[in-house]
C-alpha cells in the first residue's frame, strides 16, 4: 500500500507540475496581460465583492507587475513539482492560484487542479520522502553502504 501511495501522489505531482509549468510558458510567450480582466471581474456577479474590491484598487494600478508576476508564479511552481525541490510550498502557492483563478470566475480545469494540490497537500510526508533531496540522500546512502566493510577493527590497527 505504501508503494502505491508513492506512485499516486509521484504522478499527481508530475501531472500538477506539467499543468502549471505548461500554463506559465503560454501566458509568458502569449503576452498575458490583466487589463481585460480587470473590467470583467468588477462587473461580475459571482466574484465576492471583496475580491472585486482588490481587482479594482490594487491589481487595476499595477497590472504590470502582475502581467509579469503571475507567469513566473506559475513556471515557479511548475518547476518545483516536476523536479520535487520545495514540492508542499509549490502545492500551497499552486491552490492560492487556482483559488484566485477561481475567485475570478475563472471556471475551466481549475476546480479540478486545485483537486489535485489539495491532494498534494494532503501527503505532505510522502512529498518529503519524494523530494529530490531525499532521493540524493537515499542513492548516497545506498551507494556508500557497504564502503566501509572491509575496515579493520579499531584496535588492531
Amino acid at each position: 500500500m505504501k508503494i502505491l501511495q508513492l506512485i499516486l501522489i509521484f504522478i499527481v505531482r508530475l501531472v500538477s507540475g506539467t499543468i502549471m509549468l505548461l500554463q506559465g510558458f503560454e501566458k509568458l510567450t502569449g503576452n498575458f496581460t490583466l487589463k481585460g480582466l480587470v473590467p470583467v471581474i468588477k462587473d461580475n456577479t459571482d466574484s465576492p465583492v471583496w475580491y472585486k474590491w482588490f481587482f479594482e484598487h490594487v491589481v487595476t494600478h499595477s497590472t504590470s507587475l502582475f502581467d509579469f508576476v503571475i507567469p513566473l508564479g506559475e513556471l515557479a511552481i511548475g518547476l518545483g513539482l516536476l523536479f520535487g525541490v520545495l514540492s508542499y510550498t509549490a502545492s500551497f502557492f499552486g491552490a492560492f492560484v487556482m483559488l484566485n483563478y477561481i475567485l475570478a470566475d475563472m471556471i475551466f480545469s481549475y476546480p479540478l487542479q486545485l483537486a489535485l494540490f489539495i491532494i498534494l497537500l494532503m501527503h505532505h510526508n510522502t512529498l518529503r520522502q519524494l523530494s529530490l533531496p531525499s532521493v540524493i540522500n537515499y542513492i548516497k546512502s545506498f551507494k556508500h553502504r557497504g564502503e566501509n566493510k572491509h575496515d579493520t577493527h579499531p584496535s588492531r590497527r
